[in-house]
């Protein structure tokens, strides 16, 4: 054999390996499959009202405090419950501006879900871990917008209601990704294992608990100001009302 005649043997072709091509140029299965998967990924980014939240923020504010100066005690009741509901607005809004609205991603690898609207640290999970995807059209809480789409990853489902979506067009499009991707046959102990569902139900139980905590604080310090007779023990409904709502909020993604 010369110096200059190719080697022999059953090695593959170096036109045929080179970029995962065939000899004539045309990408081969593997990579068909690759660019398949890419196109199928969908990610759709959440949608934040702040004009919503600036209108709550400055009617519960201002109003709240010219209730509370202005009249008597049922007065100052109210305006206690409109600032506490002004401060969370306003809390709210400062969120929507340190983090962004977030972002729904589904693939054939990975779907990522946020926890709630402008809240770091996304729920990233394999797309056999979701056990099932439907929309709630009727059995809607009052706070919430029609249609809400709900992702259920074992026992735990995760709610996205219309309003945080800038069509419903955008709600149809993660479902028929995720029923394309997703398991409905998955194993719900095995999802329990998942760090990221652990750390929200973690923090659901210690929202709930601030939120118990603050309620009854507000209440026994009310009904002891109130027996002395201080006008004083009206301020107490506003670690009340904020108990209230904080347990509220939780308890509704436990």
């Amino acid at each position: 054999m010369s110096p200059s005649s190719p080697k022999t043997g059953d090695g593959p072709d170096a036109a045929t390996a080179k970029d995962g091509e065939r000899a004539n140029g045309e990408p081969n299965q593997v990579d068909r499959k690759r660019r398949g998967a890419a196109d199928d990924a969908v990610a759709i980014e959440l949608e934040v009202s702040r004009q919503r939240a600036i209108g709550w923020t400055a009617f519960g504010l201002i109003v709240g405090a010219l209730l509370m100066w202005k009249l008597g005690t049922v007065g100052v009741w109210v305006g206690v419950v409109l600032i506490v509901i002004g401060a969370f607005r306003a809390w709210e809004l400062v969120q929507s501006f340190v983090y962004p609205p977030g972002t729904i991603t589904v693939s054939d690898r990975e779907v990522s879900l946020p926890r709630g609207l402008c809240m770091p640290h996304p729920v990233r999970v394999a797309p056999a871990d979701v056990t099932a995807v439907y929309f709630l059209r009727r059995s809607v809480p009052w706070n919430r917008s029609a249609p809400v789409l709900v992702v259920e990853i074992g026992h735990h489902a995760m709610a996205f209601p219309r309003d945080w979506f800038a069509s419903e067009a955008d709600q149809r499009k993660v479902v028929h990704a995720l029923l394309r991707n997703a398991s409905t046959q998955g194993d719900p102990t095995r999802v329990q294992t998942i760090p990221a569902l652990a750390q929200i139900q973690r923090m659901v139980w210690i929202e709930m608990a601030i939120g118990l905590g603050l309620a009854l604080a507000g209440l026994a310090g009310a009904a002891l100001g109130h027996a002395r007779g201080s006008a004083a023990y009206v301020y107490f409904l506003a670690p009340l009302c904020a108990g209230v709502m904080v347990f509220w909020r939780a308890f509704g993604r436990r």
